[in-house]
């Protein structure tokens, strides 16, 4: 259960490169970070570095916070949960960064239709740490 939870992280990190770059590729020279116009705008090459940089960071917490608290964890499936962590909050960075992608592309896409994006990683984020509940709380 360990090695495909790795293995799931390790494609998020993948995906989420991928869709950067895609994004990045297809992004105006001045990156708005909101719907209404006018809003706070960076520039493409700063709005890149400061996403790559934060992933980054934020992947680098959690893998010290898988790395403390694995230790005190018992079971493989309290393992797997925490290895797992990770991979949603890939799944949700990559899910900003699409949307993000949406909001500059607005001449083909409408970003009213793709607001879902927002509520989806929260969700995913809510539904993973239920099934913490459920794991720590099930009958073994």
């Amino acid at each position: 259960m360990v090695k495909v939870v790795n293995f799931l992280k390790f494609l998020s990190i993948v995906l989420f490169l991928g869709i950067l770059l895609m994004v990045y590729a297809y992004l105006p020279v001045q990156v708005s970070l909101e719907t209404a116009p006018g809003g706070y705008q960076l520039h493409k090459e700063t709005f890149f570095y400061y996403t790559i940089t934060g992933f980054i960071v934020i992947n680098i917490v959690l893998l010290a916070f898988q790395k403390l608290n694995e230790k005190r964890l018992s079971g493989d499936p309290l393992k797997a949960w925490m290895r797992g962590l990770g991979f949603v909050v890939n799944i949700y960075l990559t899910l900003i960064i699409g949307f993000i992608g949406v909001i500059n592309n607005t001449t083909h896409l409408d970003p009213a239709s793709f607001a879902y994006l927002n509520y989806l990683g929260p969700f995913l984020l809510v539904a993973w740490f239920v099934g913490l509940f459920y794991l720590v709380f099930s009958k073994r």
